[in-house]
């Protein structure tokens, strides 16, 4: 019989940065309120009926946004495309 010792997780954790360079003032609102705009169901295709995932830790830095989550759920990639952000703006960590 095989043992595991030590700490097992099945979450997958997710971070990248955003380059504020070219994004209105709108798309860094939608950034940080990720949840609410989804749950306002402004994009019908999203899947996730009423409960759309973990949010997303958001830092704003005066030229980048950090993202981080320990639950991958949200789609945020998806999202930020969604809103227009253009993908070179977008680095994975």
């Amino acid at each position: 019989m095989k043992q595991r010792n030590g700490f097992v997780s099945n979450s997958s954790s997710s971070s990248f940065i955003v380059k504020k360079e070219g994004l209105n003032e709108l798309q860094i609102y939608a950034i940080h309120n990720h949840i609410e705009i989804v749950n306002k169901k402004i994009f019908p295709e999203w899947q996730y009926g009423e409960h759309p995932g973990e949010s997303w830790n958001v830092k704003e830095d005066s030229d980048i946004i950090r993202l981080y989550t320990d639950m991958d759920n949200f789609d945020m990639k998806f999202f930020l495309k969604k809103i227009g952000v253009p993908e070179e703006n977008i680095e994975d960590l």
